[in-house]
């Protein structure tokens, strides 16, 4: 039995946000998710699957135990092994103190560039990249 750990939830969420994005990208969104995980007293895997947090989830609820890899591989659509290994090095770059992200506990949201929530109009903007816009509460 394979039981999805919080690391394993945080890469899954990268590989799924993280097509075409760069690494710093990637690290920030990890970093929305940490935050939220301190704000909220929750793991990983609840922020993530939290309802109307990611995309992504609507079509893959949350599951977190699998008769095997191979399963949660297929379950998650994470064809990509090269992208998962991306995703894992960024989840573990994200946690390190000593990288060159400068990012406030308070930066708890994200959106892509090509959508306009209106959420976002009530909120300070922390970073701006290519692809993303990032938000402090």
């Amino acid at each position: 039995m394979l039981i999805v750990s919080a690391h394993l939830c945080m890469a899954i969420n990268l590989y799924k946000e993280c097509r075409g994005a760069s690494d710093k990208e990637c690290q920030l969104i990890n970093r929305v998710v940490i935050n939220r995980m301190h704000e909220t007293n929750q793991d990983a895997c609840s922020v993530i699957f939290e309802k109307s947090q990611f995309s992504w989830t609507k079509k893959s609820p949350k599951k977190l135990q699998f008769n095997n890899y191979s399963d949660m591989i297929a379950y998650y659509k994470l064809n990509d092994s090269a992208q998962l290994m991306r995703a894992f090095d960024n989840v573990d770059k994200s946690q390190d103190d000593n990288n060159d992200l400068k990012t406030s506990a308070n930066m708890t949201h994200y959106h892509d560039r090509s959508i306009a929530p209106k959420w976002a109009n009530h909120m300070q903007v922390a970073y701006r990249t290519k692809n993303f816009v990032f938000f402090n509460a």
